[in-house]
């Protein structure tokens, strides 16, 4: 009876990391999306850039004082609109990203302008 006490939970956890390493892999890889039109290209522009004003001033009040870390905020706010346009219209990620390059670069115009300037690197003394 004992020896059964002893095996078990060594037996449980075999069979338990067994399951996950098949399931592993034989899993398969998320759809990479569809490539992205001209279109949702201008549209995920036109979103990215009329958001940068409230991203930046919700980053100053976030860091005062500290505009690496201010911009270092902004860009994570960037991303993060980036991802959500490209999971709700089921695009490649790397697609959603070039098409904000893209419209940097070629000056696609919007209702805003965009502020592609990069602060200084000044890291804090102490954190």
């Amino acid at each position: 009876m004992r020896a059964v006490r002893d095996i078990l939970p060594k037996a449980l956890i075999i069979v338990t990391a067994s399951i996950v390493i098949v399931r592993v892999a034989t899993a398969k890889p998320p759809s990479p999306g569809a490539p992205i039109t001209e279109v949702q290209s201008r549209d995920l522009y036109r979103d990215v850039v009329s958001r940068e004003r409230p991203s930046r001033r919700d980053a100053a009040v976030k860091f005062p004082g500290d505009p690496w870390s201010q911009d270092d905020d902004f860009h994570e706010r960037e991303n993060e609109a980036i991802r959500i346009f490209a999971s709700l219209h089921r695009i490649r990620m790397s697609d959603a990203i070039r098409a904000v390059d893209d419209g940097m670069r070629g000056h696609w115009i919007t209702r805003n302008e965009p502020n592609p300037k990069v602060a200084p690197c000044r890291p804090r003394l102490s954190y």
